[in-house]
């Protein structure tokens, strides 16, 4: 009866203590639900976008208030440390203390001890993001008064762990070891992972500080057993630790030589962190010196250790000889030779680092020297063609009697402004293509093509030259191909012969080099009757904005870009240019192209298409800028469309929930939502309208988004009219 009544108090008490402790954590942990609740809310909030940012939002505001309504106070100081912590790993600096203001105000009003010890580890790790020690270090402290005396030791942990590195950088080595251990201690008893190398190693170096090297030696070998030691070989920055430490450690024991071998083990591993370090920051300069540094501090650190190393061997000896003079003074002499040699080893090291920054310097003085070039040639050619633009339009308002022959100089103005531009941004996009570069499929026209860019270049720059196309008949009629790339090519060619070229002749020749059933080769001759090329000059000529002299430059203007941009480009199809010229007498620029035959099938026909009513065909046209929506409304409109307008993609999608179109005209650069979101967004609410992109921005730099954002073609700005309105009637019928 003894027994089973004893047995009854145990159950009694045991229930106690069960339910004592589990009251005690549920007080001391977030509760699962409102856990779930705010990383809903949280992976709302990583959308970043305006609509889910409110949507995230209001989710946590509900919970709040649900929280505050229930008079959950702990709870509700969880949820706050949650938000507070998400917002400083998105650099929102200041709307987490905002949160972290309102738990301080709830914490007064409704005291719980251990969440104030974990409130001022929230604060410690606001102020080290940062970089204020000062108020780091404080709040540390804070909290390891209130979570040592009111907190569960799972909630221990990282306070001790934080505590190790407090003291770490203070190099209070006793309290690094006592709070390191403690730990490891507490990590244990509550189940955490057993493998810590890294506490293990700031123990073993704070042993190592403190002189007891054995203690020091014994942590060090449980941080090397570990098992993230043994299989984590990119863990860098554990294993420079490890070594360093261990070398030091072999220094003050006098092993010279281990200490050598284990300090150049730990620089190789600190210069592969910085290597892997450099990568990931883009081949910083700092980053670059700071390897330097580095490397040849530890490389002077393991000369050193190797020259003592040396001098221990020749210990014994000056022993045995120190009673004769003659020889100690040659062994002296000898070992002042060594640490000459040493320092002159080192002096080299420091001189081809030097050296090397040097080159540095002299590569960013180029660029900037490039970069200057830039702005002086293009400030030129840009205000040229504006100052025309702006003198044409005051003599129209003047004066409308040649209102036709303005209009062409007008026209002959703004394409000289896109050429420029089309340059510029053509040769960034070749640089940004590197080895990704997939060639366009066009079916050309070739010999329509070559005829179109004579009349047009002939016409805009006159300089009373003939123009004539030897085009060899045995080429086919049509062939496939990158229509702007060859156009971009044979435009510059062609407008560079026309330029240097007065009162003479510009011939363009094709033929036909060789051929097979699916392919051809193709040889472009453009022949001037110009000002020609020196021969010391013409290695130069691709160079950006090389023009020769000063004197061509200030005679016949120029950007220098058009050559440049050719060889880029022909070189994009493993092709050269060659160049055949004589002062005075002219220029023959000459070079080859692959082209596809195209074959036509019976499939490949076209199918008569229903041409819709224009009146009946709706537009939607989304551009924030007033002037353009202006144009490219009237331009729409002159065609007997319907055109409406959205001034962002935000509201663009909101017409396009309301209404149905045919057609959308999306702009890409605009303010609020882009054309790439806007785009996503209709794409996948009303799949079957079109959407065809009207933007200045590089559809080859581009093509992954806008292929993301299922838009069907990109016209680039400055549109061509005529290629607008055939793009809408083939996509309205298609």
């Amino acid at each position: 009866m003894m027994f089973k009544k004893s047995s009854s108090y145990f159950v009694i008490i045991f229930c106690f203590i069960s339910i004592q402790l589990l009251a005690f954590q549920d007080q001391t942990a977030i509760d699962p639900k409102v856990l779930k609740e705010f990383e809903d809310a949280r992976k709302i909030l990583d959308v970043d976008d305006y609509e889910h940012y409110q949507k995230g939002s209001k989710i946590i505001n509900q919970l709040e208030k649900r929280l505050i309504e229930e008079k959950n106070f702990d709870q509700l100081l969880y949820l706050y440390l949650e938000i507070s912590y998400y917002h400083i790993t998105k650099f929102d600096y200041t709307t987490s203390k905002k949160v972290l203001n309102k738990a301080e105000k709830v914490l007064n009003e409704h005291s719980n001890n251990c969440i104030r010890g974990e409130y001022y580890e929230h604060l410690a790790v606001f102020y080290n993001s940062q970089g204020n020690e000062e108020l780091d270090e404080k709040y540390t402290l804070l909290a390891e008064q209130f979570l040592k005396k009111y907190a569960p030791k799972v909630k221990q942990v990282d306070m001790y762990y934080n505590l190790t590195l407090l003291y770490l950088k203070k190099e209070d080595w006793k309290k690094t070891l006592e709070n390191g251990k403690k730990y490891l201690e507490i990590n244990r008893e509550t189940g955490g992972d057993l493998d810590q190398p890294e506490v293990n190693l700031l123990i073993a170096e704070s042993y190592y500080n403190l002189l007891d090297f054995d203690n020091a030696l014994k942590y060090l070998q449980i941080a090397k057993n570990s098992n993230i030691f043994q299989n984590h070989d990119e863990d860098f920055l554990l294993k420079s630790r490890y070594y360093f430490v261990l070398g030091k450690l072999y220094e003050k024991q006098g092993k010279y030589k281990q200490a050598a071998e284990n300090l150049k083990i730990a620089s190789d591993f600190f210069k592969k962190r910085l290597v892997y370090r450099i990568v990931k920051m883009n081949n910083s300069l700092n980053q670059k010196r700071e390897l330097q540094i580095k490397n040849i501090e530890f490389q002077s650190i393991i000369k050193e250790n190797k020259l003592k190393s040396e001098n221990e061997k020749y210990k014994n000896y000056l022993l045995i000889i120190f009673s004769v003079a003659i020889l100690t003074l040659v062994v002296l002499l000898y070992f002042q030779y060594r640490n000459a040699k040493f320092k002159n080893s080192i002096n080299n090291l420091l001189n081809e680092k030097n050296e090397m920054l040097r080159k540095v310097n002299s590569d960013l003085e180029s660029a900037l020297n490039i970069k200057k070039k830039l702005l002086d040639t293009i400030s030129h050619e840009l205000r040229t063609p504006i100052y025309t633009l702006n003198g044409l339009l005051h003599l129209m308002e003047e004066d409308k009697s040649n209102y036709e022959k303005n209009i062409e100089q007008l026209q002959a103005s703004v394409q000289n402004l896109y050429s420029l531009s089309g340059n510029i941004i053509e040769i960034n996009v070749i640089d940004s293509l590197e080895n990704d570069y997939v060639p366009k499929r066009d079916i050309i026209k070739l010999e329509e093509l070559v005829n179109k860019i004579l009349t047009t270049v002939k016409k805009s720059r006159g300089n009373n030259n003939t123009a004539s196309l030897k085009y060899d008949i045995g080429i086919p009629k049509k062939l496939v191909f990158d229509e702007s790339k060859l156009y971009q090519v044979l435009v510059s060619l062609v407008d560079n012969a026309f330029k240097f070229s007065k009162d003479g002749s510009v011939v363009v020749e094709l033929n036909e080099v060789s051929r097979d059933d699916k392919n051809i080769e193709i040889q472009f001759l453009i022949k001037d009757t110009g000002i020609g090329i020196d021969d010391e000059i013409k290695e130069k000529i691709y160079d950006l904005f090389f023009q020769g002299s000063e004197k061509i430059n200030y005679e016949y203007g120029g950007s220098g870009l058009g050559l440049t941009l050719v060889k880029k480009t022909l070189e994009l199809f493993n092709k050269s240019i060659s160049i055949d010229s004589e002062p005075n007498k002219g220029t023959t620029i000459s070079f080859s192209l692959d082209f596809e035959i195209y074959s036509e099938n019976l499939d490949d026909k076209k199918v008569i298409k229903e041409i819709k009513d224009p009146s009946k065909v709706k537009i939607l046209l989304v551009e924030d800028n007033k002037t353009n929506q202006l144009i490219t409304k009237k331009i729409i409109l002159k065609k007997g469309y319907c055109c409406e307008v959205a001034n962002d993609g935000l509201e663009a999608c909101k017409k396009v929930d309301e209404n149905d179109y045919d057609l959308i005209l999306m702009d890409i650069m605009m303010p609020i939502m882009d054309g790439f979101e806007a785009s996503d967004y209709i794409s996948k609410k009303k799949p079957y309208i079109p959407i065809i992109a009207l933007t200045a921005i590089s559809e080859d730099i581009n093509k992954e988004l806008f292929s993301a954002s299922r838009i069907k073609k990109v016209l680039s700005k400055p549109v061509d009219v005529e290629e607008l309105y055939e793009t809408i009637l083939n996509t309205i019928t298609a």
